[in-house]
């Protein structure tokens, strides 16, 4: 039931993001490297037991943002620019750090604050877990340790 649900969410996801494509050249790309980052083969697994129903919210806010996108393409930019900002910072820092390193908790604690913080930037009336923005991440990534 949970893989047909996640299923049609993707369906519907593609099309809204191939229909936004087609009707604006400036558009933003479609979020299709965030669903390739919640979805992929293993990924219940690797999600783990705590964060899989938090799933359903980053696909509801991937959804919400593409329904949203048409009605002011300015400020999803601008939230974008600011999403993007903070998963370079993440991509940096872990990269950084020893590779037996980057699957310890508090790393991969900081790669679910990036879909919170999507969560908040798209679709707020979602919420989120808890309290997130970019300087928190940042301050996240700044405690990590080799």
């Amino acid at each position: 039931m949970a893989a047909r649900f996640v299923r049609s969410h993707l369906r519907l996801t593609w099309v809204l993001a191939l229909t936004i494509a087609a009707a604006s050249c400036s558009a933003p790309p479609p979020p299709f490297a965030q669903l390739s980052g919640l979805i992929y083969p293993g990924f219940v697994a690797a999600t783990g037991y705590r964060r899989l129903p938090h799933l359903t919210r980053y696909l509801r806010g991937i959804e919400r943002r593409l329904d949203k996108l048409p009605e002011n393409p300015a400020r999803d930019a601008a939230n974008m620019a600011i999403a993007r900002r903070a998963e370079q910072a993440c991509q940096q820092a872990v990269a950084d750090l020893p590779a037996a390193r980057r699957g310890q908790p508090d790393v991969t604690e900081v790669r679910w604050m990036l879909e919170e913080l999507r969560v908040s930037l798209f679709a707020q009336t979602l919420g989120t877990q808890a309290p997130v923005s970019e300087n928190r991440i940042l301050t996240a990534l700044s405690r990590l340790r080799p």
